[in-house]
């Protein structure tokens, strides 16, 4: 191998070589590049889903992840803290989202029997209903949306996406493999 020049570029307190600081640029790019390609992918879906969602059924997405989170916690329902903690959103947020729910008869919303101060939601026998009839339909479009993937091609999507240095916060991905 030709003994490269040395350009002497300090990064890092060390010198590299033009090949080096291209191949380090070139990254960066692609780095970028493949944040693009994956925040344009989730955003393309989340707005599919919530378009569909909203057509259908009259309720938004984050409205569906309120009945899903409530679905997943049974007959025992959430409290105002464990709902906003797995909305990953603000008590405020989890306010504004679950009213419209409540005023339609899909969410139950009641003091705690322990605690006087704290907030209960449940899901009603409507909400129940909505929502598996929601749930089937969102598996559909997520089934349409990854279609071209073969299973061996998502379980290699999914080991890279977990590769990452930088992961979504270990209870939401416990309750998204649920």
């Amino acid at each position: 191998m030709p003994a490269r020049r040395k350009l002497g570029l300090f990064v890092l307190s060390e010198v590299i070589t033009a090949d080096e600081l291209r191949d380090k640029v070139s990254q960066k790019k692609q780095i970028v590049r493949t944040w693009l390609v994956m925040l344009n992918n989730t955003s393309a879906i989340k707005k599919m889903i919530d378009s569909r969602l909203r057509r259908e059924f009259g309720i938004s997405i984050s409205r569906f992840d309120v009945l899903a989170a409530l679905d997943r916690a049974g007959p025992a329902g959430l409290n105002a803290g464990a709902l906003t903690e797995k909305l990953m959103v603000t008590y405020g947020n989890t306010t504004q989202i679950v009213t419209p729910l409540v005023r339609d008869g899909y969410v139950l919303r009641t003091r705690s029997k322990e605690d006087g101060r704290s907030v209960l939601f449940q899901l009603t026998s409507e909400g129940q209903a909505i929502f598996k009839k929601m749930a089937k339909k969102h598996h559909e479009w997520l089934a349409s949306a990854f279609s071209e993937l073969s299973a061996e091609d998502l379980d290699l999507l999914q080991g890279l996406l977990k590769g990452l240095s930088v992961q979504p916060d270990s209870k939401a991905l416990n309750v998204a493999a649920e």
